[in-house]
């Protein structure tokens, strides 16, 4: 779904934009669009580091299936 946006921006940099807008063929919203995409992809994804937990959670039986487990909870979870 697309939406509007009003967005304050430095007079001359307006004219830039619009100017590189015409020559390129590019819709100055689908430049705003593809730059934030960019910011976005860049920004790391914070990922949980399992490690930290093992003092936390202690050890696991050496026999212990994570796997086993897994897929009876999920199993569970989903009523399969």
């Amino acid at each position: 779904m697309k939406t509007k946006l009003t967005l304050s921006i430095d007079e001359e940099k307006v004219k830039k934009i619009k100017e590189y807008s015409k020559t390129e063929g590019i819709s100055v919203s689908k430049i705003v669009e593809e730059s934030i995409d960019k910011i976005i992809v860049k920004r790391p994804t914070k990922k949980l580091d399992a490690t930290k937990l093992i003092g936390i959670l202690g050890k696991a039986p050496k026999d212990f299936d994570w796997k086993k487990q897994r897929t009876e909870y999920l199993m569970k979870k989903y009523g399969l």
